[in-house]
């Protein structure tokens, strides 16, 4: 593991730092700490930045000169995926699952701004990803290009390598932790923080994933796909039994990147009380999910958690109109 933690290349800023929230803590009897995953970069912000160092150490390594992935119409990921391709002078392009927005807002300015060709598919067209990702890549080595393909989300057993990391982060802190709490859409950032949580010996590091879309079931078999991948890619044997009992698909609300208004007046109250401004999509539902655990005991009071923030500011821009009359503008 040490040898597959070496093999990045470094484009985020890290470590990112640790801070504590006293106000937050206050509120909800622990002490509460926030690892701010929102920092690795401006433009690339997030966690997905940590993965993609992994992601385009093995691009490169290939020959790849274009990067090609998808997601959401308003993904974070690809977002990413865009700025590292036009860092590292490689083209890019994005499979968008959606209709293309009329006004260009959130990430679809920015991946226009990197330079990415960005291509909208049905949600029924987009059911077959795979035959989609086949003819792209296929049509690029055509034209004479060599294609590297990142899964959505970076989540492979390459780009998990990145939350592994992590925890190395974490252990640096000096700080002992009751309870580490992130989101979890596409697995890769809880299967990363489980594997370092074993590589580096933290058994009292008790890891939650809050689910936003999909259910348990769904997440570990993803889990399982990723556990083979790192014996068939990097002839590593990982284990993740018993990551499944620490997933939690309570806290989806309405569906994935939708918000109720009491959600999103939570997330106003987080940001004016602390200055904690979450993103509507992941860390909001996921840090909701960490305060119902509290009140349900799952986190005793007193206890040292630490939270991921994963990123994604941008989703908040194109949810403007869902804010205006909850702000009174």
């Amino acid at each position: 593991m040490e040898t597959l933690l070496e093999n990045r290349i470094s484009i985020a800023r890290l470590p990112t730092p640790v801070y504590y929230f006293p106000r937050l803590s206050e509120e909800l009897g622990i002490e509460l700490h926030v690892k701010r995953d929102d920092l690795t970069e401006s433009v690339a912000s997030g966690n997905k930045i940590r993965k993609l160092e992994y992601l385009l150490y093995d691009a490169k390594k290939k020959g790849a000169d274009t990067l090609v992935s998808c997601g959401g119409v308003q993904s974070n990921h690809c977002r990413a995926v865009a700025w590292v391709a036009a860092k590292r002078n490689m083209s890019c392009v994005l499979l968008l699952r959606g209709k293309k927005p009329q006004a260009m807002q959130g990430n679809i300015f920015l991946n226009s701004l990197l330079g990415a060709e960005m291509r909208f598919y049905s949600p029924e067209a987009f059911e077959k990803l795979d035959e989609i990702r086949e003819t792209v890549c296929s049509e690029l080595e055509a034209d004479g290009k060599k294609p590297y393909y990142i899964p959505m989300g970076g989540s492979n057993a390459t780009g998990s390598l990145g939350y592994v990391r992590v925890v190395k982060e974490i252990v640096e802190t000096g700080i002992q932790f009751d309870h580490v709490y992130c989101a979890i859409g596409s697995v890769g950032t809880f299967a990363g923080l489980w594997l370092g949580r074993r590589y580096f010996n933290l058994p009292e590091h008790r890891i939650h994933g809050i689910a936003v879309c999909e259910n348990t079931a769904f997440f570990a078999s993803e889990l399982s796909r990723i556990q083979r991948e790192f014996k068939k890619c990097h002839d590593t044997d990982v284990d993740f039994t018993g990551a499944d009992r620490m997933m939690d698909e309570g806290y989806m609300g309405i569906g994935y990147a939708m918000n109720t208004e009491a959600e999103l007046k939570e997330l106003i109250r987080y940001a004016r009380k602390e200055g904690l401004v979450l993103d509507p999509v992941y860390t909001l539902k996921a840090f909701l999910g960490l305060a119902d655990h509290v009140r349900k005991g799952i986190v005793k009071p007193g206890e040292r958690v630490l939270f991921i923030h994963t990123g994604g500011h941008s989703g908040l821009f194109p949810k403007t109109g869902e804010f205006e009359n909850l702000m009174g503008l």
